[in-house]
């Protein structure tokens, strides 16, 4: 099994920086949003038996149909510093921040059936975003130009009874000019991977990506996913930090139909990885499990070119049986140092 494919005085500049480099160290700078309590809600409320804040003040409940241009008009308020609570329960929407800023919502364990979307409005990024609490979505995470966004735990799974469209999720795609963006746990499971138009931009559970404007400063503390359709994670950009990561089951899905992603050539992106980093610039994964029990999929891990100044490093790398079985591709180009494999 070979990992490295670098030149010798690289090799040891590898070593030296991660026997120099202290992985729980590492921190990333976030700009949080302020919250502003003071602010006078009264032209929204249609229920007083609710705090300032909680949706159900403003009309909108879990469990039942609800307005879009009530939750608009509460997202409004949200970016005058308002802190949103969203109660336990299901909502059976898509929650669009486009342009948005200085938000802070909280959700008490929610399931909503659609996509969660945060993205620029034209030239207006959106930015200094929390999401706290406990959030599972039944088809996306979709980012896009925004930065200095923080989750606490996001799950994306399937659901085909509730999810918004009666198929799986579509996992998460962290996509062109994002950076700082920080999760404590992101958990994906039975990603879809169908021939279909739906799943078209679906080429792995965890796609972190955009050509000539990657993402940067993505900090990920737990990262786990299992029974993804194509590939686990594919990434790319600079100064990306994932303490723990675990793909379990991936490569189920078809080969048809899908589109390229970024910084990959034509045709690529139908070998399917558990892990796959590519163009990854000063890049740390602390702890990377890769476990394959169905034997599906190409490669188990795929380490493509990069800077070598910038070199990525895996600390700690465990593959199950079935995986170290399948094919590792390291490019004679890659700057990814692997410093122990189990």
């Amino acid at each position: 099994m070979k990992f490295f494919c670098l030149s010798k005085a690289l090799i040891m500049v590898g070593v030296f920086l991660v026997t120099s480099c202290d992985f729980k160290k590492i921190h990333v700078g976030v700009e949080k949003p302020i919250p502003n309590f003071e602010v006078n809600d009264s032209i929204l409320v249609k229920n007083f038996e609710y705090q300032k804040g909680d949706i159900r003040r403003y009309g909108l409940f879990p469990n039942q149909k609800n307005n879009y241009d009530e939750l608009h008009a509460i997202l409004d308020l949200s970016e005058l510093g308002l802190p949103i609570y969203f109660p336990k329960g299901y909502y059976a929407m898509s929650l669009n921040l486009k342009g948005r800023r200085n938000v802070i919502i909280r959700f008490d364990d929610v399931v909503i059936g659609g996509a969660l979307q945060i993205t620029n409005k034209k030239d207006k990024v959106s930015e200094r975003i929390s999401i706290e609490g406990r959030l599972t979505l039944l088809d996306k995470l979709f980012i896009r130009e925004s930065k200095n966004i923080s989750f606490d735990t996001v799950y994306v799974k399937s659901d085909t009874s509730k999810n918004i469209f009666k198929l799986k999720n579509r996992g998460v795609s962290i996509y062109s000019g994002s950076s700082y963006i920080i999760f404590n746990l992101l958990k994906v499971i039975n990603t879809g991977g169908e021939a279909n138009n739906h799943f078209k931009h679906t080429a792995a559970a965890v796609q972190i990506h955009g050509w000539n404007n990657n993402p940067y400063n993505i900090h990920i503390n737990s990262l786990e996913l299992n029974e993804v359709g194509r590939s686990g994670v594919y990434i790319t950009g600079k100064n990306h930090k994932i303490k723990n990561t675990i793909v379990s089951n991936f490569g189920s899905g078809s080969q048809e139909g899908i589109f390229s992603l970024g910084d990959a050539k034509p045709g690529e992106e139908k070998l399917f990885s558990g892990l796959w980093i590519n163009k990854c610039n000063n890049c740390h994964f602390n702890f990377v499990t890769i476990n394959n029990a169905k034997g599906k999929g190409n490669y188990s891990l795929r380490l493509d070119e990069g800077n070598y100044a910038e070199p990525t490093f895996i600390y700690s790398l465990q593959l199950d049986a079935r995986a170290k079985e399948m094919k590792i591709l390291d490019d004679k180009l890659t700057n990814i140092l692997v410093k122990k494999a189990n």
